[in-house]
């Protein structure tokens, strides 16, 4: 396996142009970019300047994180909110091509505000709306040879919180270019759920990357995004989901991904240098084989 940096974690203390000198300065083999690091890399730049910074160096881009979708996407023609929605995707798509980044982070619906209360709709629903939603999305990528990857979120507040629910939605559309995303949080938000077997019944093609990361020791009902922590210590159990892991057979990317204010306070030397060795300390504890 390889181990990715996904810029969440050091979100607001830092660079783009730093995320990639530091993270190939620290070991890390791929980095993700974020859609707003992006925008905020362009106002100053271009594609061929990120093209240069990206030249001759170890670390390459993996993916970009990533497209919010919500219900009715893709439910009604002539959309506006569609409209927007797809301009972005496509502008994502396009520079994914150019820096052959090659991934897209898919969220499925959520409730986005956070004193909002859970989710509403059925399980049935949810399934026909992600599966067009993955449909079009699928249609509209392959011009940019850019492969999908469906994340689920185990909290209350997520339409897809399930690793059966998800991989339901992407076995029937089942196109090449959609897969499936597991964070090791993400899956832990459902009710602090830490035997993570039922991986294993996914197809391992399938995987399409993993995001790791630990979590505070707190009621898991009160858990959110913020309570992220690096791989060395917290709620989560790394070793079973690592174990699970490598059972499915799975060889790809392996990064960490941490949205904790208090990390964001640090100089990222500090964040992406702990970042790393966090993340290999554990990987190498449970005898992951580190490709070079």
């Amino acid at each position: 396996m390889k181990i990715g940096f996904n810029q969440a974690t050091s979100m607001n203390c830092s660079t783009l142009e730093k995320d990639v000198l530091l993270c190939e300065k620290n070991g890390f083999d791929f980095i993700e970019f974020r859609l707003d690091k992006l925008k905020e890399y362009l106002k100053d730049h271009n594609l061929e300047d990120l093209k240069k910074l990206l030249a001759g160096k170890k670390i390459k881009p993996h993916a970009l994180n990533a497209l919010y979708t919500y219900d009715n996407l893709f439910a009604d023609e002539n959309s506006e909110k569609d409209n927007e929605l797809v301009k972005e995707f496509i502008w994502g798509c396009h520079i994914a091509k150019e820096i052959q980044a090659g991934y897209f982070i898919i969220v499925p619906p959520l409730q986005r505000d956070p004193n909002g209360g859970p989710y509403i709709g059925s399980v049935e629903k949810t399934h026909e709306n992600c599966v067009r939603i993955l449909n079009h999305l699928s249609e509209i990528a392959n011009d940019y040879n850019v492969k999908l990857c469906f994340e689920l979120v185990g909290f209350n507040r997520s339409s897809v919180r399930t690793v059966e629910q998800a991989w339901n939605i992407v076995n029937e559309v089942d196109k090449d270019n959609v897969g499936l995303v597991f964070d090791s949080y993400n899956l832990h938000l459902y009710h602090g759920l830490n035997d993570f077997r039922e991986i294993k019944n996914v197809d391992v093609k399938k995987i399409f990357c993993t995001h790791i990361n630990n979590g505070d020791f707190i009621d898991i009902d009160k858990a959110s995004q913020e309570n992220r922590r690096f791989c060395d210590f917290g709620s989560v159990d790394l070793n079973n989901f690592l174990k699970n892991l490598k059972e499915t057979g799975y060889h790809g990317i392996v990064s960490v991904e941490i949205f904790r204010p208090e990390y964001w306070q640090k100089e990222p030397e500090w964040v992406i240098s702990q970042a790393y060795k966090t993340t290999k300390k554990v990987m190498e504890n449970n005898g992951i084989h580190l490709s070079k």
